[in-house]
């Protein structure tokens, strides 16, 4: 059994907050609004009310306690708030696992500090990420790897999908998306969770993991065949554009003997 807390209950952390009790895992978990503490205490969660900001951490401090692993599933907001700084708000939870001498960090990054650049893309391809969002992801990492009083796990989650969570709802009888010729790089919470579960009971010293399912069919395939799926009026893509690479998990699957449990991605729950 393993002393979990997840920073932030949302719709992967509330989900990994489940499967970690189901396996016997010690849990706690952490909302930013009463409503959402209450939903979670309801499913039978150890919950607490707590608020990161770039300056301060507001609420019950006593998650920090007795924990072995802390989970950060905080994502960075910057659709939201542009001009929110995520790499203040993550040194401000990194005060608190000295502070609370918790040993181990797992963050769950994205695939997004790659940016846009051809071949597979490994763990130790360059980070390309050029958007706002994954120049502050990309200096997280850097701060949670280079910090000496914790080991530090790096989980670079593809584009996340499953219970009513999919990009087809958005593009749905869209016009001229771009780049029909890249490869999707998706993964179901199902396998999002399972190998974050996995990296908790076994990685030691710092690690970096790719976490994308090994099903890579380009964009316009894949959203051609989820249309007719989900029943919605296909999206249009431009007849030319840039092909990227697709992301290996090649070391999760050797490393941990993972078998992902979704392969071809082509479902809506």
């Amino acid at each position: 059994m393993k002393k979990i807390g997840i920073l932030g209950g949302g719709w992967l952390g509330l989900a990994l907050a489940l499967e970690a009790r189901k396996k016997g895992h010690q849990v706690k978990v952490t909302s930013t609004s009463q409503e959402r503490v209450k939903l979670l205490i309801d499913e039978g969660l150890n919950t607490q009310l707590l608020n990161v900001t770039e300056s301060a951490i507001l609420g019950s401090l006593d998650f920090f306690k007795e924990i072995e692993t802390l989970i950060i599933t905080i994502p960075p907001g910057l659709r939201k708030n542009p001009q929110s700084n995520y790499v203040a708000l993550i040194e401000q939870i990194i005060e608190k696992v000295e502070a609370y001498n918790i040993q181990k960090v797992l963050f769950t990054s994205s695939t997004s500090v790659y940016g846009f650049q051809a071949g597979i893309i490994t763990e130790r391809s360059e980070l390309l990420g050029d958007s706002p969002s994954a120049q502050q992801i990309i200096k997280v990492e850097q701060k949670l790897l280079n910090n000496k009083n914790f080991e530090g796990c790096i989980v670079r989650l593809g584009g996340l999908i499953g219970p009513d969570r999919h990009p087809i709802f958005t593009l749905s009888g869209k016009k001229n998306l771009p780049n029909p010729l890249s490869p999707i790089n998706f993964i179901h919470q199902k396998d999002a969770i399972a190998i974050v579960l996995n990296l908790v009971e076994n990685w030691n010293e710092n690690q970096i993991y790719n976490a994308v399912t090994p099903y890579h069919p380009n964009r316009e395939t894949y959203y051609l065949k989820i249309a007719e799926v989900a029943q919605l009026d296909p999206p249009n893509f431009q007849k030319t554009g840039a092909v990227r690479g697709f992301v290996s998990s090649e070391k999760v699957c050797f490393e941990l003997h993972y078998k992902f449990k979704v392969k071809n991605l082509l479902i809506l729950n």
